[in-house]
């Protein structure tokens, strides 16, 4: 569902200079030395700007990002009429009960105790994670910080691609209940993030 102009500001407001599930495998990236990768480089000085001016950081949309939100609704919406027996709802922002400035803004809220990740990939990235059966690992670290910041139990992983002909085969899913140890991890990578974001706050500020 497209945001207006004024839904749009402010939930970039809401979200500026936080660590937020959509940037989890950024925060959980290192090289196999050990360093921090220019990703999670890139993500702590964007989060630093955006605490240092109060303003969101812009970013380039892509192609396919553009299609990704152009068919997110209909994505939802066969998996609706494919399950009617699901009430599916869209979700909000929510805040880590115990870790500031660590949140999550689930595409939608499945039933009472699950969520629903939408994935409107290329059409060769679709055919990829359907020949191999299951949830790609790059979007688990997503899926992980959505449950820890909602409280929720599992996700629902669903990947749509339209450009299919066989409309029965546009849709892949794939339901998503992680491990104690895999929430656990990806937490303590949060809460490292954070401290560094944090110090490096401060080391600006001193500087200054």
């Amino acid at each position: 569902m497209a945001m207006s102009a004024e839904e749009k500001a402010a939930w970039l407001a809401a979200r500026c200079g936080k660590l937020t599930a959509s940037r989890m495998c950024d925060a959980m990236d290192f090289t196999k030395d050990g360093r921090p990768s220019a990703k999670r480089i890139k993500l702590l000085h964007e989060l630093l700007a955006e605490r240092l001016t109060g303003f969101s950081v812009p970013h380039v949309v892509t192609e396919a990002m553009e299609h990704g939100l152009e068919y997110e609704d209909e994505a939802v919406d066969v998996f609706v009429e494919r399950f009617p027996k699901y009430d599916v709802r869209l979700s909000r922002l929510y805040e880590h009960p115990t870790i500031p400035n660590f949140g999550a803004t689930p595409d939608r809220e499945i039933d009472h105790d699950g969520l629903l990740e939408v994935k409107c990939p290329t059409s060769t990235t679709y055919l990829e994670w359907v020949l191999a059966g299951k949830i790609p690992e790059k979007h688990k670290p997503q899926m992980c910080a959505q449950l820890l910041c909602s409280g929720k139990k599992w996700v629902g992983f669903i990947a749509y691609d339209p450009r299919i002909r066989d409309e029965g085969r546009r849709l892949f899913m794939r339901k998503y209940e992680p491990t104690t140890e895999e929430l656990r991890r990806v937490e303590d990578y949060a809460v490292r993030f954070l401290a560094e974001l944090d110090n490096a706050f401060d080391q600006f500020v001193t500087a200054a």
